[in-house]
């Protein structure tokens, strides 16, 4: 991430059994989007994910969007210090509406963002019977696009491809 980028939020997408907890940090630079994973794993309790919010130094006044169906999780980290976590306000289509905001950006990605670059190397969309493409993307396998999403939706104007590099 280049030194002089404008941190943007940090994401947050719930999960436990099942799916992971996903965390990321976005930065914009040169009207560049710039998106770290900072946590991505299974079995964390609100304790777990904030000792480890603490670990990775998360600055605790800055933007966390998270995802909005867990309110008793967002408390938590409010409770546990983190005075600026936010619900994200997703609203009707608001899976194609951040994915429009993204498809503005250049993203650029960590290459330690692991995770991150499987989902979006493996991000498909719905097909009808004859094989055609659906504008509906199938959710699975999206945890850290979901918390990059939540940051689309609620930090970035909707100011052209879904570009991303990683490295």
């Amino acid at each position: 991430i280049p030194t002089d980028a404008k941190f943007i939020s940090y994401g947050l997408d719930w999960g436990f059994t099942n799916d992971p907890t996903a965390m990321i940090e976005a930065y914009r630079y040169n009207g560049e989007l710039y998106v770290n994973e900072l946590i991505y794993s299974t079995g964390l309790t609100n304790s777990d994910i904030l000792i480890n919010m603490g670990q990775l130094n998360i600055i605790k006044h800055n933007s966390i969007i998270a995802d909005s169906a867990e309110p008793k999780s967002i408390e938590d980290i409010f409770r546990g210090g983190y005075s600026n976590i936010r619900p994200a306000n997703k609203g009707k289509d608001s899976i194609l509406n951040s994915i429009d905001t993204l498809k503005q950006y250049k993203i650029n990605v960590t290459k330690n963002s692991i995770n991150l670059i499987k989902e979006l190397r493996s991000y498909v969309w719905l097909r009808d019977k004859e094989g055609k493409l659906l504008n509906q993307p199938i959710d699975h396998n999206n945890h850290a696009i979901d918390a990059l999403r939540y940051v689309a939706l609620n930090k970035l104007k909707s100011d052209s491809t879904f570009n991303y590099t990683f490295g």
